[in-house]
């Protein structure tokens, strides 16, 4: 290739390139190193192999023949240095087809600038020519499930390629220390090496590298990666995709996307990300896009669904601190999360910091694996505090790391245990179809500060304890005391806080199933409404729980109401209360039918309260023939003469209350659990 543009004319096709023995096989040249990077630049899918050749007359090499290595930044390439992508597209998701797109060479001028050409294969493969600008082109392809689509496939000019191999990132984008400290099969030879290495041992980078300092190095990951942090996994594909312009003194000066920078100086948090904010992160909104406030502006027709689904958790940010109390004396403090915390992240004291100058000397996980107990600097009991905390994972397989900077305001004092029985689980299970035939639960929650509950929607395992015709796939919604929307789920998995529903041990046994897990505001008016439905609007048997995950006593559970359509026999609706604390709690139950303001309401339903052996606590149809006195005295007595009560004090443990109809009737009915004082 001619060391200057328009020294010499550009080869026409690729073969005469000399790139490839083979183009049939596309078997490289001599000198032609494969490589690979660990976060690669999305291309609208395509698939990417890579070369370089860096020019030399062969070893020993002298300065000008090899790589100016630097651990951290950018690499020095020599002049002539020539860099090969080719790039194939995926054309039928079910067998794996590829069509030959293009191949790109990017050359090192001598004046140390770069020039980029494009070469189009032709469709048989045979050869690919030289373009002399961008082109267009719409690709078919065939899906998975062998639906046809249209996508379209921009080929850059030369001087699009120069918008992002600009001068500001030294021209030169994917080789350089975080993205090749990784390892690559390579293809002549099968070995599987750290691509560092390969490239030390060939004596090409200059200075030469200790093999030893490899592993101290940055490395950077995949956007899709299964195993690597959430964040690590973003802030590499915004390094790959973005900062060739997003950085210091590029076209893009707003936040800086380079990897090594430090995440607190990218100026990327609480600015262009939003913690828990998709339309507030300018970042997402525009990587997420593609009409004109797309980016990149260039060469962009598919947004990259993987990167956008991993931001959207990146901003989700679901591993949070909940509480931070004095442990033992006032120089402990037990800082609870949400999730099981990482180990190694969770027991820097580094990682956190106390307003008012309090040093944190040591961190160590407690008998409770959300818990780290830190060591530090004496407190004033009843003082308030600021604890920051920086850096602490989950022990997600791919981890989230708590929002940068997050601040947990908080009193230096100990935690107030619960010292009464309180309703722990509250549930109803009932035949759910359409029209009024879905399953209403409401709940209110009581006390100060907010209170963290998970709510379940079972259907498919219910089966498993010998129930017919469960519902297929519950769908679960959540809704506030003025009707608003707050939260929904069809499948539990989708959820960005699924590790912390699977860390409380109570994650549903089928993925059909759904799951909401939050903190509400626990007040006077923290009244809130629960919609199962059937997602096909098939019917079946479904089950809504409620759970109460707090520990202390600052806020509780009072009052838990279903509302579904009773049958016979396994149809009947069905309500548990687990009552968990010290002590026994009182409760009134109530089995609601004729004062309900709907057409289908069940007649004249009966109450029955059984312990978790089956015996029978309590039992009544028509509430003023028994406890009439009692009944009233809750200030809740039913309001028509044919509906049940019970009131009754409860000992720690599981209980169910059924409600048919009598004389076998249907109908939509409401069974009530309340706490009383």
């Amino acid at each position: 290739m001619p060391r200057t543009l328009g020294a010499a004319p550009l080869p026409r096709v690729l073969s005469a390139t000399g790139a490839f023995r083979d183009l049939r096989t596309l078997t490289p040249s001599d000198g032609l190193i494969p490589f690979t990077v660990n976060s690669p630049l999305w291309s609208d899918g395509a698939v990417k192999t890579r070369w370089m050749a860096v020019p030399n007359d062969g070893p020993p090499y002298a300065p000008n023949e090899q790589i100016g290595f630097a651990p951290v930044g950018e690499w020095r390439f020599p002049n002539g240095t020539v860099f090969v992508k080719h790039f194939e597209l995926t054309v039928n998701e079910a067998t794996g087809e590829r069509k030959r797109q293009e191949t790109r060479l990017l050359v090192r001028k001598s004046d140390g600038g770069v020039y980029g050409v494009t070469y189009k294969w032709r469709a048989d493969n045979s050869e690919a020519d030289l373009l002399a600008d961008g082109l267009e082109e719409n690709v078919t392809i065939t899906g998975a499930d062998g639906a046809i689509r249209v996508q379209r496939y921009s080929y850059p000019s030369r001087a699009d390629c120069l918008f992002c191999h600009n001068q500001h990132a030294n021209y030169v984008l994917g080789p350089k220390t975080h993205q090749l400290n990784g390892e690559f099969t390579y293809p002549a030879t099968g070995r599987f090496d750290n691509q560092l290495r390969t490239l030390n041992h060939l004596r090409l980078l200059n200075p030469p590298q200790s093999e030893a300092s490899f592993a101290t190095y940055l490395r950077s990951v995949s956007v899709a990666s299964a195993t690597a942090p959430v964040q690590t996994r973003m802030r590499s594909w915004i390094d790959a995709n973005c900062s060739h312009c997003h950085r210091p003194g590029g076209f893009g000066p707003g936040y800086d996307g380079r990897f090594y920078t430090p995440l607190a100086k990218q100026n990327l948090i609480n600015s262009y990300v939003k913690f828990r904010d998709p339309a507030g992160s300018l970042l997402y909104q525009r990587d997420n896009s593609l009409d004109a406030s797309k980016m990149p502006p260039v060469a962009k027709n598919v947004i990259h669904e993987t990167a956008m689904a991993t931001m959207r958790q990146w901003i989700a940010s679901p591993f949070e601190a909940l509480s931070v109390h004095l442990h033992q004396d006032a120089n402990h403090l037990a800082v609870r999360f949400n999730s099981r915390v990482d180990p190694v992240t969770g027991t820097d004291p580094a990682n956190y910091s106390i307003s008012g100058g309090v040093t944190v000397t040591d961190a160590q996980m407690s008998r409770q694996p959300d818990t780290v107990l830190l060591t530090v600097g004496q407190l004033v009991e009843g003082r308030s505090y600021k604890l920051t905390i920086h850096d602490v994972a989950d022990t997600a397989t791919s981890a989230n790391t708590i929002w940068p900077g997050s601040g947990v305001p908080f009193a230096a004092e100990f935690p107030r245990l619960p010292t009464a029985g309180r309703l722990a689980n509250i549930s109803a299970r009932v035949q759910v179809s359409g029209g009024d035939r879905i399953l209403i639960a409401g709940f209110m929650a009581r006390g100060s500060g907010m209170k963290r509950v998970m709510l379940r929607a079972i259907g498919p395992s219910l089966s498993s304890a010998g129930i017919r015709g469960v519902l297929a796939n519950p769908v679960l919604a959540l809704y506030d005391s003025s009707g608003a929307l707050l939260a929904e789920n069809d499948d539990w998995e989708e959820n960005s806080n699924r590790q912390e529903i699977v860390d409380t041990g109570i994650a549903p046994l089928s993925p059909d199933e759904s799951v909401i897990l939050r903190s509400l505001p626990a007040s006077p008016s923290g009244n809130y409404t629960v919609v199962l439905r059937s997602a096909s609007g098939a019917p079946g048997v479904g089950l809504v729980e409620v759970y109460d995950l707090d520990r202390g006593d600052e806020s509780e559970l009072v009052n838990i109401s279903s509302r579904g359509f009773v049958q016979s026999d396994d149809n009947v609706m069905i309500g548990g209360v687990i009552v968990a604390g010290p002590t026994s709690r009182k409760i009134i139950l109530r089995a609601l039918g004729p004062s309900l303001p709907l057409e289908l309401r069940l007649a004249n339903p009966s109450l029955d309260l059984v312990d978790r052996n089956g015996a029978v606590v309590a039992k009544n149809d028509d509430w003023r023939t028994a406890q009439q006195a009692a009944i009233i005295a809750t200030g809740v007595p039913p309001s028509n003469d044919l509906e049940s009560a019970i009131v009754t004090k409860l000992r720690p443990g599981a209980y169910t209350a059924i409600v048919r109809g009598m004389g076998d009737g249907t109908g939509v009915a409401l069974v009530e659990a309340y706490a009383i004082e």
